[in-house]
């Protein structure tokens, strides 16, 4: 057999390999998702908030997620300055499954009489989890909403993209 054969042979061979590939397997590993929804959240006492050295602020919401990610979602509001409310996020999914996410910021951008437009500027990175979401990864890089601090009520809208491991064949 002459070298351009052998070549041949493998070039072919490669390309039947990489064809019939795992998707998961050609795509690094991953499998990523759009998702999209919305949230309902009020505020809570603050004597309901999590009791943490690093929240002064005393400031927490909770209520459902409802879309993609349905659940319900919590945040904790750790730090206020100026216009920017940094904040901690707890989600659990409907099925009982935890998405953990970095701390982020949530800047107020507009602001009547106790009214206030908001948004995650630099979106809301998913760190892991529980369940279906172990090892997840990505970026609601899409959060925007309203709240109304007199009503002690928050809404808002996500989207970003999911990533999680390829579950491997037995």
């Amino acid at each position: 057999m002459n070298m351009k054969m052998l070549a041949r042979l493998f070039a072919l061979s490669g390309a039947v390999i990489a064809l019939g590939a795992p998707p998961g397997f050609a795509a690094g590993g991953v499998n990523c998702h759009d998702v999209g929804g919305g949230i309902l959240t009020n505020f809570l006492d603050p004597s309901q908030c999590l009791p943490t050295t690093s929240s002064p602020v005393g400031l927490c919401t909770d209520g459902p997620a409802t879309g993609d990610l349905r659940g319900a979602v919590g945040v904790q509001v750790l730090t206020a300055t100026g216009n920017v409310l940094h904040n901690h996020h707890h989600w659990v999914t409907e099925s009982g499954d935890t998405i953990t996410f970095e701390d982020a910021d949530l800047t107020l951008l507009a602001s009547v009489n106790g009214q206030s437009l908001f948004n995650y500027l630099k979106g809301v990175r998913i760190t892991g989890g529980t369940g279906g979401f172990e090892g997840a990864s990505g970026n609601l890089n899409s959060v925007f909403g309203a709240v109304d601090l007199n009503k002690g009520q928050l809404t808002l809208r996500y989207a970003g993209t999911v990533c999680l491991p390829t579950v491997k064949e037995p």
